[in-house]
């Protein structure tokens, strides 16, 4: 920037008794430019971005031959995403600068957005005309050429560096480079095996050449170039990483375990490259079973050493739940969740094991954290409203399922579950009106749902009355037909009481008799079915009752009674005897 860009410094260090007096150096002309000049960098500071440009412009106009406010609209207008813009300016600036490296540098990064590549890599050649000794030019340039597809001229570049600074490390990879990207494979192991003769230590000769035999499928080959650097550097992650891959590949289970252990006993590799590791064998049941032996210990020290690592508590959660421990399994899903994840799955697992585990007030309590984290999501509205209804307050119950509706647009099992939910919580409380309507809900969203068939049909046969009976008894068959293949002596019991129940509201003898003995067939392959619910025992008495059989009606109560003892209903029924 010539002497102004020196005096724009000093201002910057100094006084603005310095700055007036600086100013009084130099012409009017140059005052007003400098002026500007200084004003476009207060706003620029201070993220005025639209002030500081129309400075800059000003001082294009006091002074176009300066190429500074070129350079920072260039700048500003890379920023905004104007590339046509800033190119047209940084062009300008390097036209008035040539050599300034930081103009080519800007003018480079503008050729990667508009991906004008072979613009870019003139660029580099003119900063190797700048400096022919500084390395990374020759780098960026060969790189550019090799994307381009150019690599002969990618050679060129290389040669010239070596010619003009001597051959070195980066330079002799990237010889190797060139000709792996031509799929000249043997000869870049040529040139890598040359440099390793004259520097059998260098690792990074040794991590190129066992890359290189991977690339050819000649995993022993890679693998004794592995233990060479495991040689000179016991922990190496790179050929920790690499020869455990391969040890994976040709199925050496020995080797492969071992090189497993000293990477999860290794502190050079990071916890998040263990995470994946883990990761990847958990998503195979077979490799599961390979490392069952030492999975638990891997976890304990992986816990050991990060405590507050949040994904190795669920990986072990789920090595216990995989192997049925849900104690163990809840344990670590929740230090999981102390320790700062938040996440979807993990808090369903929590909630199921807590409800299977009758632990209702920890559902309730993860419910609403999850809530708070997925308001959205209808699943966790459903595990706290089924703990409440465990917990027979099927008020507040309701409230939630109304809530969790909300969210179930896109998930029509669950709206046909929280209808059924429901329903049966308002048959419960007696209100038959609204428990009717929840249950038609959730079979006119899943006609099939089996269980809403019975309950429904059930309940109906209790209030009695032929409307509710003809819509019980069709139900219930369809929910029979639904389970032929797999028969429910819940279901089948259903059937048996709407047959009684339809016998006792007819006034036809016939009809009764009828009922009554279709009745008794359905309870009689109910218990071949493997019924033996007190219930079940209590309506197959009160069939055989009807039907006269009064010591086999005796016999069903009191083994109901065994089963349900102190029911004061089915004590009141032998105290008939």
């Amino acid at each position: 920037m010539k002497a102004y860009f020196l005096i724009i410094g000093f201002f910057m260090f100094f006084s603005g008794i310095a700055f007036s007096q600086s100013l009084n150096s130099v012409s009017e002309k140059e005052k007003k430019y400098l002026q500007h000049y200084f004003l476009a960098e207060k706003y620029k500071a201070i993220d005025e971005i639209k002030k500081a440009q129309i400075e800059y412009e000003i001082c294009i106009k006091e002074n176009p031959k300066e190429s500074a406010p070129f350079f920072e609209l260039s700048k500003i207008y890379l920023s905004l995403g104007g590339f046509d813009l800033a190119k047209e300016y940084i062009m300008e600036a390097k036209r008035l600068c040539p050599t300034n490296v930081w103009y080519l540098y800007a003018l480079i990064e503008i050729y990667g957005k508009t991906y004008e590549f072979n613009k870019q890599v003139e660029v580099w050649e003119d900063l190797i005309q700048i400096d022919k000794f500084n390395n990374m030019y020759y780098i960026e340039a060969t790189y550019c050429y090799m994307n381009l597809g150019l690599f002969k001229k990618a050679l060129k570049i290389v040669q010239r560096a070596e010619k003009n600074i001597s051959k070195n490390e980066n330079l002799t990879i990237l010889k190797s480079e060139i000709y792996q990207r031509e799929n000249k494979i043997e000869r870049s192991i040529e040139i890598i095996l040359n440099a390793h003769k004259n520097n059998p230590n260098n690792l990074n000769y040794l991590k190129k050449l066992s890359e290189l035999y991977i690339l050819k499928s000649e995993y022993v080959l890679a693998n004794e170039v592995y233990t060479k650097i495991l040689d000179i550097e016991p922990e190496n992650p790179t050929a920790l990483l690499a020869s455990f891959k391969i040890f994976q590949t040709q199925s050496l289970l020995a080797q492969e375990i071992d090189v497993f252990l000293q990477i999860f006993n290794s502190s050079r590799i990071t916890k998040e490259q263990k995470i994946d590791i883990l990761f990847e064998i958990f998503s195979d049941n077979k490799k599961i079973e390979r490392y069952k032996n030492h999975i638990p210990k891997v976890l304990d020290k992986c816990i050991l050493s990060y405590p507050d690592e949040f994904m190795f508590y669920v990986v072990l959660a789920d090595y216990k739940l995989l192997h049925n421990d849900l104690v163990g399994a809840l344990k670590n899903y929740t230090n999981a969740i102390s320790y700062g994840l938040k996440d979807k799955l993990v808090y369903e697992k929590i909630l199921h094991i807590n409800l299977v585990n009758n632990n209702l007030e920890d559902v309730i309590f993860y419910s609403d954290q999850a809530i708070e984290y997925y308001s959205f999501n209808p699943i966790f509205y459903y595990y706290k409203a089924v703990a409440l209804i465990y917990k027979s307050q099927y008020k507040e119950s309701n409230k939630i399922l109304i809530k969790g509706l909300e969210y179930t647009l896109e998930n029509p099992t669950l709206e046909s579950e929280i209808y059924a939910l429901l329903g049966d919580n308002y048959n419960k409380l007696g209100d038959h009106e609204r428990s009717d309507k929840f249950y038609d809900l959730a079979l006119s969203v899943n006609p099939d749902f089996v269980l809403v068939l019975n309950n429904y049909s059930y309940y109906l046969s209790l209030r009695g009355g032929g409307v509710n009976l003809l819509k019980a008894e069709k139900m219930i068959l369809k929910c029979l037909k639904l389970t032929e293949d797999n028969p429910q002596p819940s279901y089948i019991d259903t059937y048996a009481w709407v047959l009684f129940q339809q016998g006792k509201s007819s006034k036809d003898l016939n009809i009764q008799l009828e009922k009554y003995n279709l009745s008794k067939k359905m309870m009689n392959l109910c218990f071949e079915q493997g019924g033996d619910s007190s219930v079940m025992y209590d309506h197959y008495g009160d069939v055989l009752f009807e039907l006269n059989d009064l010591n086999g009606a005796k016999e069903k109560w009191e083994e109901a009674l065994k089963k349900d003892q102190g029911n004061q209903q089915i004590e009141k029924k032998l105290n008939q005897f």
